[in-house]
């Protein structure tokens, strides 16, 4: 009886080895990170209107552990559709208690991400906790403490990942699918227990268990197809700052100040990172795609800083300071203004690119509402001349794209002149970048 016994219990504990779930890659300080990380934060705060700027980066080791810097990593902030990311996995482990395919909530999990679609949120939490809106007033309502718990399925999921803390993710995104904003018991549970809120530690390491199969590792090609984003995007903050050809797996939040990104991303070079950071930088007066753009800046500063992009193609940027000035330029914000005349004023760049090829074109500069509606940026490329207009009272002090030229070794300029409509607007440029995207192999 006694060898039976022994027996099973062996059977049982390898058993539990076998279905026990993946562990999350050990994660190692650097305070050499959190150096950088300070020192680039500020660097890019001085160029910036806000001040808040919450950082966790991973970075990853030849071991499989991972490297992580911080600034603030466990300031929990309002997270706005960056729950979603947490939603996501969530709603797969409820297919999976359910014994259905990993996307079988897709009609709904895919436009929550892909779209940041608050209606199709709202279905999803619903669903997943089992517990749709209700009528309840108070706390004390009957039913309410039941429903409560229900709607705490994300947050328990999470908690047995070691992935909860002391964040909040229980609340849909509004307007949503039971009314523009908090209502009965939606209404009840804000009110006396909070909104949802996040951290960028927490976060990051989300991120880190969706790529490595950590957290439902039957659907993580599901789950990354779901995050990728295109540089320049709605749905992309670091992607305004990533060069071409970078694969950005990721999840923004806007909403009131709130501007977030949480994102892996693979450099051209092979290079991977995991970045995370919560800030209060969104504007709403500013208008798509660009209104969510400003980490962008932030993150191409960090992955220079740290060096990650050694080894990918050709990235060159050229201040307006260098640019032959026809005219009289005078300093204005991080730039330089045309003079207010009539008479033609020009800042032509010559680009002198290193190598025949593709290019991603970009500008920075600076915005006032007195600056031009209509700054002309004149691309001339081994195809041609384009002339491409910007509304300069709008998107600056981040990466605004020009577009995707082809040029010839040594060649290539481009021409910011001032003839505008309204020649009383002056315009403007601080710098110009192009990025030479991969050779196709």
């Amino acid at each position: 009886m006694k060898r039976v016994l022994l027996i099973l219990c062996g059977f049982l504990c390898i058993s539990q080895t076998v279905l026990a779930a993946p562990t999350l890659p050990k994660i190692i300080d650097d305070p050499q990170l959190d150096v950088a990380i300070a020192e680039v934060r500020s660097q890019f705060l001085a160029t910036q209107t806000f001040k808040r700027l919450d950082v966790v980066l991973l970075l990853p080791n030849k071991d499989g552990s991972w490297r992580r810097g911080s600034y603030h990593p466990d300031a929990l902030a309002y997270p706005a559709s960056c729950v979603k990311l947490a939603y996501m996995v969530s709603a797969i482990h409820w297919c999976s208690i359910q014994k259905k395919a990993p996307n079988c909530l897709d009609a709904h999990v895919r436009p929550m991400v892909v779209d940041s679609d608050n209606v199709e949120t709202g279905i999803v939490v619903d669903t997943i906790a089992g517990a749709p809106n209700f009528s309840a007033f108070t706390p004390k309502t009957r039913g309410y403490a039941i429903w409560l718990d229900k709607r705490l399925y994300t947050e328990k999921y999470l908690q047995t990942h070691g992935l909860l803390g002391k964040q909040r993710i229980y609340n849909k995104t509004y307007p949503s699918n039971s009314g523009e904003s908090p209502s009965r018991a939606e209404q009840v549970a804000t009110r006396t227990r909070g909104r949802n809120l996040m951290n960028p530690r927490l976060s990051a390491s989300l991120m880190l268990a969706i790529i490595t199969g950590t957290v439902e590792p039957q659907a993580t090609a599901y789950m990354r197809e779901l995050l990728v984003s295109p540089n320049f995007d709605v749905q992309s903050s670091f992607g305004f700052g990533l060069p071409p050809g970078s694969i950005n797996e990721n999840k923004i939040g806007l909403a009131y100040d709130t501007l977030e990104d949480i994102a892996h991303i693979v450099l051209p070079n092979g290079q991977e990172l995991i970045l995370a950071a919560f800030s209060d930088g969104w504007n709403q007066k500013q208008p798509e795609p660009y209104d969510g753009a400003l980490l962008g800046g932030f993150a191409e500063l960090l992955i220079e800083r740290l060096g990650l992009d050694t080894g990918s193609p050709p990235k060159l940027k050229f201040p307006a300071t260098t640019a032959t000035q026809s005219g009289e330029w005078t300093p204005c914000g991080t730039g330089l203004c045309s003079p207010r005349t009539t008479s033609l004023q020009t800042l032509t760049w010559n680009l002198k690119v290193p190598q025949t090829g593709r290019y991603e074109v970009t500008i920075w500069y600076p915005e006032s509402p007195d600056y031009a509606t209509d700054a002309p940026f004149t691309i001339v490329h081994s195809e041609g001349a384009t002339t491409v207009r910007l509304n300069q009272q709008v998107w600056g002090n981040r990466w605004v794209k020009l577009g995707d030229f082809n040029f010839d070794a040594g060649q290539g300029n481009i021409v910011l002149s001032n003839q505008v409509t309204q020649p009383s607007h002056p315009v403007s440029a601080a710098i110009v970048k192009i990025t030479a995207y991969p050779s196709r192999k």
